[in-house]
């Protein structure tokens, strides 16, 4: 089995935050003339109680012909190459990362109420830590609309989840506590914050 059972995260609530902390899905789609996928990135909010992600995308995008289709999105944390010096020389060179592969619907919004709070929930979501805070109100509202027939506006019911998080958990906790100190100390926090 790949990944290894002992890679693999199960535990939801970490799937979502690791969503929530890296939001940039790489979307592989369907492609009709060929065997491989498309492939585009889009930044996606996950309301957990909807089970529902949200997005937009620019007319021209593969995505934006998918109603009713099936997508797997992938979300990835940031890396790090794992020097055996971060444990006493008692692993071996390695990499360490966490993502989560999710299959989902992708469902095409066509109401224009629904398009208008999909932009603001997505806008109000990445703003809050800008000051001062950008709102969707300062464009005005015919320029506001004319905009949105550029773009796409989705929501993507989750089918399926998997979790693969390698980060030395085939390693004694005394190694993977020696692994983190390492991390935190080499300022790779956000990596650190998983173990």
């Amino acid at each position: 089995m790949y990944p290894p059972e002992h890679f693999m995260q199960k535990n939801t609530e970490q799937l979502h935050a690791l969503i929530n902390n890296f939001p940039l899905a790489t979307i592989f789609m369907p492609c009709s003339n060929s065997q491989l996928n498309n492939i585009c990135h889009v930044p996606m909010l996950f309301n957990s109680l909807e089970n529902m992600f949200i997005a937009h995308v620019a007319k021209h995008n593969p995505l934006s012909k998918l109603d009713n289709k099936q997508v797997n999105l992938l979300f990835n944390s940031d890396n790090c190459y794992l020097s055996p010096s971060y444990a006493d020389n008692q692993t071996l060179p390695s990499w360490l990362y966490a993502s989560v592969l999710v299959t989902a619907k992708v469902h095409i919004i066509k109401d224009e109420l629904k398009k208008d709070l999909v932009m603001r929930t997505l806008t109000s979501h990445f703003e809050k830590t800008f000051e001062p805070e950008w709102k969707i109100d300062e464009v005005p509202e015919q320029h506001r609309n004319t905009m949105y027939q550029h773009l796409s506006f989705i929501e993507l019911t989750p089918i399926h989840w998997q979790g693969n998080f390698k980060l030395s958990q085939n390693k004694s906790a005394t190694i993977r506590n020696k692994i983190k100190q390492s991390l935190v100390d080499a300022n790779k926090h956000s990596i650190a914050a998983l173990f």
